[in-house]
């Protein structure tokens, strides 16, 4: 039985297990070769920290015309109900608060939520988005307060 990855897919793969040689100098290659791979493999990776300030996560994007000097990607979270001052978005409410962000390009953006009602979803474009150096929300629901909001926001700086 052979089991292999994705097909064209840059994604790194590792070999969960390896068989290394005896002689010395093979052993040091085939090391070398391994810690590689690995440490692109972790390198490359998406991270699945969510902050309530700017990190890299780890997103590697095009960049045109420098085909080998891709962008880096920044996540920065935000919890609305404490920028609210621990208020509740109301139904239907927009809120706005300024961001210490300076995205050239989003790659995501979207608000992860909690209705006092206890239904939890996600928004998007254009009840979450950002507009100059500020977020901009809208409670989608019409009839229904916001007790938790995170307003999550991918993008690159150029």
């Amino acid at each position: 039985m052979s089991i292999s990855g994705p097909v064209n897919n840059q994604s790194q793969f590792l070999p969960t297990t390896t068989v290394l040689p005896t002689d010395q100098n093979e052993l040091l290659i085939r090391l070398t070769t391994n810690y590689t791979a690995q440490s692109q493999a972790i390198n490359n990776r998406v991270v699945g920290i969510y902050e309530t300030s700017e990190i890299l996560n780890g997103q590697q994007w095009n960049n045109p015309g420098q085909p080998t000097n891709r962008r880096q990607a920044f996540r920065n979270t935000y919890n609305l109900i404490l920028l609210n001052n621990g208020n509740n978005i109301g139904a239907g409410a927009t809120v706005t608060f300024p961001t210490n962000i300076s995205p050239k390009f989003a790659t995501l953006i979207y608000a992860s939520c909690t209705s006092t009602a206890g239904d939890l979803f996600t928004v998007v474009y254009p009840n979450a988005k950002i507009t100059g150096s500020n977020l901009v929300f809208t409670n989608p629901l019409g009839a229904t307060a916001l007790n938790s909001v995170l307003f999550i926001a991918e993008y690159l700086k150029s």
